[in-house]
């Protein structure tokens, strides 16, 4: 009986390492999977960034605009002008949702649409928090 002893321990001891190695394997097999995925999407991510750059680089849309909000800016500095910027904004509140939909969505594809996603993304779950989901 005590010569099965320590067979037994080294079968068990055998068996235990062998789990812990193939435990290590598949753990170093998903980070390997896991950083070649990473990788893919940096590669992705800039190959679509150099794409929109190389499309939009004779637009003059976000040019465009660029003045339209700079002026819009200017104007609520000048005091004979503020009523004008307000009438503005108060009217833009009344169009239809879509209206101002189809509005953010040019502005966000003049000056990338990917940044104004994240950005849109934010306000959303802003709104949600505070309650505003009647205007979602």
């Amino acid at each position: 009986m005590m010569a099965l002893l320590p067979a037994l321990a080294n079968m068990l001891i055998s068996w235990g390492s062998a789990a812990i190695e193939q435990r290590i394997n598949d753990k170093a097999a998903f980070q390997e999977a896991h950083h070649r995925r990473l990788m893919k999407a940096a590669e992705s991510e800039a190959d679509w960034q150099a794409v929109m750059a190389s499309a939009s680089a004779n637009s003059w849309k976000d040019e465009a605009w660029t003045i339209c909000f700079i002026i819009i800016l200017i104007m609520c500095f000048i005091p004979s002008l503020q009523s004008y910027v307000a009438a503005g904004f108060a009217i833009l509140q009344t169009t239809p949702d879509w209206f101002r939909w189809a509005m953010l969505a040019s502005i966000g594809a003049s000056f990338g649409l990917r940044g104004f996603t994240k950005f849109q993304t934010g306000r959303q779950l802003s709104e949600l928090q505070s309650g505003r989901q009647d205007r979602l």
